[in-house]
């Protein structure tokens, strides 16, 4: 799956039509309830993720004949496209194999699927949707207006799906839908479902269209390719593509660049980086056409470093990294651990243009989105992917837009009491609330104070959608605590690319209104100069207005911020409390206690991962999904058990509606002997052993 999906729901299905939901705790609690029953002869399932993008289904004591289907429910945003006004949804059939050590997965993984794969969606759209198509080539059947059993008479609707239900899914299934309005700043707001939380999500979403000049003393490019074994074939021509298209969107003054190559060993093309100009670029050229992939393993982490090591100290002028890899290597947390630092140990106060950011370009299919989105983020840049048949020219020209924009740091006033507000003890808060983003300038009873001439990040020449303006409120009531707004750092803005920010805020007791706008402020880091948005507020759709038919995803902006959250604290993030920060932070006569103080600090991230898991129903890697099946147990007449066979299929409902998609998805598992109790254990086939179809099929 995608790495930013949110798997929220796991259940067990038997093959009597008994219906078991998993449960979330904590991992190693999972495995020992799992274990548990299985020793006691019951049936279970467990669902991990061992990745950001590989999620493990392991189910045991299946009854002899007898097929256990397992429906996962994820949520998941959906990802930019060619357009600023396309949104894509894609759900992969393959992953590439990865080079490293691997997570302990259980053996007996499928590598074929030969079942019949059907996909059905309904989407939704604010503004009118102008076309819907497949790149990936399945035959889709399209239908426009409101499927029979919606009530919501709000927005606009289609429907669509594979039509050739007979056929064998063989290739990532890519949908990409044009819609007015896609690139808009909107703020959707949705109260939780449960009557037990009095919480309200809210979800800003905005693609900058801002202009700004280059960066005035220019910058350095590195390019840092990935040369290893997975790349043969059509990766690293897609590589050769991608670079000549990239080298070509460089500014022509102040520009200096080289090109790394990595796999198990990397070399450079220079001893340091050169002058842009035609003859530099002409031997860049011919040296990209002579790119092969031959250098071995995937060693992504070490060739970062060489790169950060390569680059000047201290550091004069903005440093931009493109990586261009299909991330196929395990050791995701090393390469984040590196790029953070790396970050860290160049930044100057005195200097804003010392920073580095770094920016990946996913190749193929089957690219890791948890490596290339992981270390992206890290970076503080942004991840664009490539497939063969793909336009990519579009894709690389905003990545060297946002590459030589600077930076652009923002806040976002959601219209929460300030934090003085909250110590006063001016509201009742408890230990699950905290200000993440820092203390809100605006207050219940002051407007905020206009800043001179401030940038609007959707630009002059762009509207905001059409309706009445909201109206002013000269004496506001007082506002809502934020109780949790990742990402803990929002990380600086680009131009084009689209920006999710999720918060969680507790609703108000007297039952006031939320605003009706949200502010984006910030600056330019490099000139100071201010910038600004303001964003209207909608209430998103609920899903009661939805038909029973699809799956359940109430809440589903509230999972997507408790997701962010998680990803968060994953990543060490986290705001604490003046109180709880100095148990991390060694005092003045506390030198050498740095290992003991960092220790305290990921047990006590790890405990809230797993706080924050329990609560919204999510696998994260601190939390697991049980299912067990108490009802009866399976009876086992003779060993040994022959080699059991898991079949993965899929059969969904997806919704993508505004930016984000909601789909189950499920595994049936079969047991075909009479053996003794097993263990089965099911991800995505591998890339490098693509199923042929049985006879027959398209």
């Amino acid at each position: 799956m995608m790495a930013d999906a949110a798997v929220c729901g796991f259940e067990m299905v038997r093959g009597d039509g008994t219906k078991v939901e998993g449960l979330v705790k904590e991992k190693q609690e999972a495995k020992r309830d799992y274990e548990k029953a299985i020793s006691e002869g019951y049936t279970a399932g467990l669902g991990q993720q061992e990745t950001g993008d590989v999620f493990s289904i392991t189910v045991g004591n299946v009854s002899p004949g007898e097929t256990v289907t397992i429906n996962l429910r994820y949520v998941q945003p959906l990802m930019d496209d060619e357009k600023k006004d396309q949104i894509k949804f894609i759900f992969p059939r393959t992953y590439a194999q990865r080079y490293g050590s691997a997570p302990s997965i259980n053996a007996a993984v499928s590598r074929t699927a030969h079942q019949p794969f059907q996909m059905d969606f309904m989407i939704q759209q604010a503004g009118a949707i102008r076309s819907i198509s497949c790149p990936s080539g399945h035959p889709i059947s399209l239908e426009l207006g409101a499927p029979e059993g919606i009530t919501s008479q709000e927005g606009y609707f289609a429907s669509v799906s594979l039509t050739d239900s007979t056929g064998f899914l063989t290739q990532d299934v890519i949908l990409v839908i044009t819609a007015a309005g896609l690139d808009a700043p909107r703020c959707f707001i949705e109260p939780h479902q449960s009557p037990n939380e009095e919480t309200t999500a809210m979800a800003l979403t905005f693609v900058p269209q801002f202009n700004l000049p280059d960066v005035q003393s220019g910058m350095e490019y590195v390019f840092l390719v990935d040369r290893s074994g997975s790349m043969q074939g059509t990766g690293i021509q897609l590589v050769r593509e991608a670079l000549v298209v990239l080298l070509r969107g460089l500014p022509t003054s102040g520009t200096t660049f080289n090109i790394f190559s990595f796999g198990s060993t990397a070399t450079k093309l220079w001893p340091s980086s050169r002058q842009y100009s035609q003859s530099t670029l002409d031997e860049a050229t011919g040296h990209i056409d002579s790119m092969q992939a031959n250098y071995g393993g995937t060693e992504i982490a070490s060739a970062l470093q060489l790169v950060y090591d390569s680059l000047p100290k201290p550091l004069q002028r903005p440093v931009a990294v493109f990586l261009l890899t299909d991330g196929s290597a395990w050791d995701v947390s090393t390469c984040v651990e590196n790029t953070l630092a790396a970050r860290l140990a160049v930044s100057r106060p005195d200097n804003p243009k010392s920073y580095i950011r770094v920016f990946t370009v996913g190749i193929g299919s089957g690219a890791s989105t948890d490596t290339c989105d992981s270390i992206a983020r890290a970076g503080e840049g942004m991840a664009v992917y490539v497939k063969e048949g793909e336009p990519i020219t579009g894709k690389c020209a905003r990545l060297v837009r946002a590459a030589r924009t600077p930076l652009v740091k923002v806040e976002v006033e959601w219209g929460m009491r300030s934090e003085e507000g909250v110590r006063s003890g001016k509201a009742d808060i408890d230990d699950d609330f905290e200000m993440v983003e820092g203390p809100s300038t605006m207050s219940s009873t002051d407007p905020p104070k206009p800043t001179p001439g401030p940038i609007s990040l959707f630009g002059s020449d762009n509207q905001l959608p059409t309706g009445p303006p909201p109206k002013p409120n000269p004496t506001p009531p007082p506002l809502p605590l934020i109780q949790q707004s990742p990402p803990t750092e929002i990380p600086s803005i680009l131009p084009g690319t689209r920006t999710q920010i999720y918060a969680i805020v507790r609703t108000s007791k007297s039952g006031e209104p939320l605003n009706k706008v949200i502010k984006i402020k910030g600056v330019v880091t490099t000139t100071g100069d201010p910038v600004e948005l303001i964003v209207p507020v909608t209430r998103a759709l609920s899903s009661s207005s939805l038909p029973a038919s699809l799956p359940n995803a109430s809440s589903f902006i509230h999972v997507l911020a408790a997701k962010a959250l998680i990803r968060d604290r994953e990543q060490g993030k986290h705001s604490f409390p003046a109180s709880v920060s100095a148990l991390f932070t060694p005092g003045p006569n506390e030198q050498g206690d740095h290992t003991q103080k960092s220790d305290l600090k990921a047990a006590y991230l790890e405990k809230d991962v797993i706080r924050l898991g329990t609560r919204y129903n999510l696998a994260s890697r601190y939390t697991s999904f049980v299912a067990v099946d108490h009802s009866s147990k399976v009876q086992w007449a003779s060993p040994p058990a022959p080699e059991p066979q898991a079949v993965v299929h899929g059969s969904r409902r997806a919704q993508p509606r505004m930016l984000m998609k909601r789909a189950s998805h499920a595994v049936q598992i079969t047991s075909r002997s009479a053996g003794p109790p097993g263990q089965l254990s099911s991800l995505p086939p591998a890339a490098a052993t693509p199923p042929p179809p049985p006879p027959g099929a398209s």
